[in-house]
């Protein structure tokens, strides 16, 4: 059994990690827990219900609707697995191993030897981010979607909003503007002002001539409105999940590099601009449908 007990980043992280152990537990009947995935639990079919966040899923037989219950009880977890795992633990133990990735970039990818190095009585603790298998992915992305499905209360507010904006218009353009914490990233090498996001989308509305092209943002900051003022769009719900998965119901998504858009492009199945220059000039050749996620798959594997 694996147990993921380390929180890499934020929700499109940690759902990268959590689908590549799903991919991998189908295809050599592992088990595996999550209960690094606590905060986000609750919005999902696959995880709601349990507060171990296992794969294969199942019912808790603990019960309890509250919503501040669940997420108390997926903190507890949390907390139990990182008091014993911490970052400098060793185990001496042949049944019980600590397996830490490479560094960025540098991912362990699941194969046959990397499965037949594991004990089916072995308890592994996985601690880190770049644990990867793309080929898995792909031959599993219908049940990873399905188990990632946001529960109903989220998705009927994802589709009152979107279906609103795409009744009066022939193209919705999903607009994820990443700032706030992109500030420390990579010395800020993704932070965009807003201001470039606005010619963004105005080169982008450029793509459809004849067409009524509207944009949906969404934004982990608070954004001025009457800077968005000579264009057609709407602003999401505000909500982490709803705004990802309104996100993967637009017809086209632009977005700064980032697992939350890539998770949101992957699940709808909706062409991908990343912005790695503002200033660049883009076409409909720029966006991309990613089968799987950019970030799960070394440069050599073909998409």
């Amino acid at each position: 059994m694996f147990i993921i007990v380390r929180k890499t980043g934020q929700l499109g992280n940690r759902m990268m990690l959590f689908a590549n152990f799903m991919a991998f537990a189908m295809e050599y009947n592992f088990k595996f827990i999550n209960p690094a995935f606590d905060e986000y639990a609750v919005f999902f079919e696959g995880t709601h219900n349990d507060f171990f966040c296992r794969y294969p899923a199942q019912k808790s037989v603990l019960k309890g609707n509250s919503l501040k219950l669940k997420r108390n009880f997926h903190r507890v977890v949390y907390h139990s697995t990182r008091l014993l795992v911490k970052d400098s633990t060793d185990f001496k133990f042949s049944n019980i191993k600590i397996l830490r990735d490479t560094g960025v970039h540098k991912g362990v990818i699941f194969d046959d030897y990397f499965a037949k190095s594991f004990k089916k009585n072995q308890l592994v603790f996985i601690h880190g981010f770049w644990f990867r298998t793309p080929v898995l992915f792909l031959k599993y992305s219908d049940t990873i979607r399905k188990f990632f499905t946001p529960l109903k209360q989220h998705v009927e507010n994802i589709n009152k909003l979107v279906k609103n904006i795409k009744n009066s218009c022939d193209i919705l353009v999903g607009v994820h503007i990443r700032q706030g914490d992109y500030k420390k990233l990579l010395g800020a090498k993704y932070l965009y002002s807003t201001d470039d996001y606005v010619n963004l989308m105005k080169k982008t509305e450029r793509l459809f001539p004849g067409k009524k092209v509207n944009f949906l943002i969404c934004s982990n900051v608070p954004q001025d409105r009457d800077k968005f003022s000579e264009l057609d769009f709407a602003f999401a719900n505000n909500h982490i999940v709803e705004d990802m998965y309104s996100l993967a119901q637009c017809d086209y998504i632009i977005g700064p590099p980032s697992t939350y858009n890539m998770w949101a492009g992957f699940y709808g199945r909706v062409p991908l601009y990343w912005i790695e220059d503002p200033k660049a000039d883009i076409s409909l050749e720029s966006f991309q449908i990613y089968d799987v996620p950019l970030d799960v798959a070394p440069v050599s594997f073909a998409q």
